[in-house]
């Protein structure tokens, strides 16, 4: 047998160098073949770095299937247009009841949940509208807390959340309802399949940076909420929202398995949109000068959150930024997020 130089180690016979490979923990060594290893920064082609960030693997028997297993609470958090309407309604199926929508940021109900029943909800899925309100849940670690975080690229948010707001005027929902008063302001002619509005006063209602454009990443995601995760080291995973069909299937596993053969549960998709919305200039020719909304997006979708100074109080997008990229990088875009991921951001 072949003696290992003083840099190198042997593993299962084979000299190695330590700076050259990441030795998986003793648990790790027993994985069954095919199965997936967690990593530090996991890259495209599968490879991973030495880093103390954590790839999850959402597949049964698995690192997050196990942080699932172990928690008594679990909060899974979001801004707008991020798999939030379909979780919470997953949750409200497999919990059997309903806490008051997006009750993590409404503190004013806390008390009454708290003393409503004995058995308070082991999942709870909200949206944050605020900083403050992902900084309480940061700033209450427990070893039997997790938090799950769903997460979307703040362009393709916002896009979507523009794509929403142009449907509830069409339809005259929410703060859109007065008929009379939102067909005026932005000059609605609709039939069953088209609805057409008056493109600057469209704008001007984004630029408004209210309702879904407004409950983005960046207020959630600041310096103070990265700082109060460095110091706080609550369990967390940052999970992009196209993998919350997989995030149900392991809560449902350990919470509901009644509820596996009816997943995935969806809610709030843009297939579910029946309308066709098209923008146009007032006072020209309707024909001539109206534009789908989906390639009005795709034209100035870059220029608009500039213009619009969507992003005025954004603070460390730095960080966000490379977090984004160690997250898309995971085989299951899922990431552990420690005091030490923040740092190295």
């Amino acid at each position: 047998m072949e003696t290992c130089r003083s840099d190198h180690r042997r593993l299962a016979g084979v000299c190695y160098d330590d700076a050259a490979i990441v030795i998986p923990r003793l648990q790790q060594n027993k994985r069954r073949p095919n199965q997936r290893r967690s990593c530090g920064v996991c890259h495209a082609n599968g490879s991973s770095s030495d880093s103390s960030g954590q790839c999850l693997d959402l597949d049964s028997n698995q690192d997050m299937d196990s942080l699932v297993a172990n928690a008594r609470q679990i909060f899974i958090t979001m801004p707008a247009k991020a798999g939030g309407t379909s979780m919470k309604h997953f949750t409200k199926l497999c919990m059997k009841r309903a806490v008051h929508d997006n009750i993590l940021s409404r503190e004013g109900l806390w008390k009454d949940y708290l003393v409503d029943s004995l058995h308070v909800q082991s999942i709870i899925a909200s949206h944050l509208y605020r900083e403050a309100d992902f900084l309480r849940l940061v700033k209450s670690p427990s070893r039997e807390t997790l938090m799950i975080h769903t997460h979307r690229e703040e362009s393709s948010r916002v896009a979507s959340a523009v794509k929403q707001i142009s449907q509830a005027i069409c339809e005259f929902r929410g703060q859109y309802s007065n008929q009379n008063e939102t067909t005026s302001k932005f000059n609605v002619r609709k039939n069953n399949t088209h609805c057409i509005l008056d493109e600057r006063s469209f704008v001007n209602d984004i630029a408004a940076n209210s309702a879904e454009v407004g409950f983005s990443t960046h207020r959630l995601l600041t310096c103070q909420s990265y700082k109060a995760i460095q110091e706080s080291a609550p369990q967390l995973v940052f999970l992009h929202y196209k993998q919350v069909d997989k995030l149900q299937k392991l809560l449902a596993k350990h919470h509901c398995p009644e509820l596996l053969d009816e997943l995935p549960i969806r809610a709030n998709m843009a297939e579910d949109k029946s309308l066709k919305v098209l923008l146009h200039k007032k006072g020209t020719d309707e024909a001539r000068n109206s534009v789908d909304l989906e390639e009005w997006l795709h034209a100035k979708g870059p220029a608009m959150e500039w213009t619009l100074k969507l992003r005025r109080d954004a603070s460390c997008q730095a960080k966000t930024f490379h977090m984004e990229d160690e997250l898309f990088a995971c085989p299951d875009e899922t990431l552990r997020v420690t005091p030490a991921s923040i740092d190295r951001w």
